[in-house]
């Protein structure tokens, strides 16, 4: 900032994540999914991954054609004898409008860590969040944004050992009190809960939304917050 001055040794250069979502315009031809862990498949469901073929790496993007259940989990066909466990992806479902919801809005399901945009009942794009970590978990339910920042600073938990002061948190907006979808240049934790109740995104993804929603003629569009199933 103007006339602030600190020693380099005290800073470390932020690399914001790569990552970004991908347009599902009309929908998908078969439901899809995001690697997590990075992971060698398996010929079969429930099988050992096999380390004689290339690793699934993490962000790769993949249809499931298949789902088969194991010991109480699911298991995706990704490819011919290539078999992933549900826990080492981020999985893309699409849901209905919610009855009180209208033009462009976003779906943010807190078990898989995945938004959906929609514009009515038409999903436009999709990528992978950061939602609340489990003791400032993010509420469900269905709100409007109430406030736009294109800049902005944020704080909490003051006098605590989790305590954070953030400057220039692009592309904000407020949808539940303090709580907001917002750019993250500080991880690149995306798919896993990492937040103090926000919806972390990364920049790019969260440029997109904050454009994508005004340009539609929405600055106060709906965020439908659910959870597709529970963590154990």
């Amino acid at each position: 900032n103007d006339g602030q001055w600190m020693p380099a040794s005290a800073l470390a250069v932020a690399r914001p994540s790569r990552f970004t979502g991908v347009y599902i315009d009309g929908g998908l031809s078969y439901p899809m999914a995001w690697v997590l862990i990075p992971s060698y498949p398996s010929p079969y469901p429930g099988a050992a991954g096999d380390q004689s073929r290339p690793i699934l790496e993490r962000y790769k993007r993949m249809n499931i054609f298949a789902t088969a259940e194991v010991d109480g989990w699911e298991w995706y066909l990704v490819g011919p004898e290539t078999w992933i466990k549900q826990t080492n992806v981020a999985r893309v479902l699409l849901i209905d409008r919610p009855p009180e919801v209208k033009g462009r809005w976003f779906a943010i399901d807190l078990y898989e860590q995945v938004l959906v945009a929609y514009e009515d009942e038409m999903p436009i794009f999709t990528t992978l969040i950061s939602s609340g970590l489990e003791d400032w978990p993010t509420n469900e339910g269905t709100f409007t944004v109430w406030s736009r920042q294109v800049n902005g600073h944020m704080s909490g938990a003051e006098g605590q050992a989790d305590f954070y002061s953030l400057e220039n948190v692009p592309y904000v907006m407020y949808y539940d009190s303090a709580i907001s979808l917002h750019g993250t240049y500080w991880h690149d934790g995306f798919g896993y809960r990492h937040s103090h109740g926000c919806v972390n995104m990364t920049i790019t993804d969260a440029h997109w939304a904050f454009q994508w929603s005004a340009d539609g003629g929405y600055d106060t569009p709906y965020v439908h917050v659910f959870s597709s199933g529970e963590y154990k």
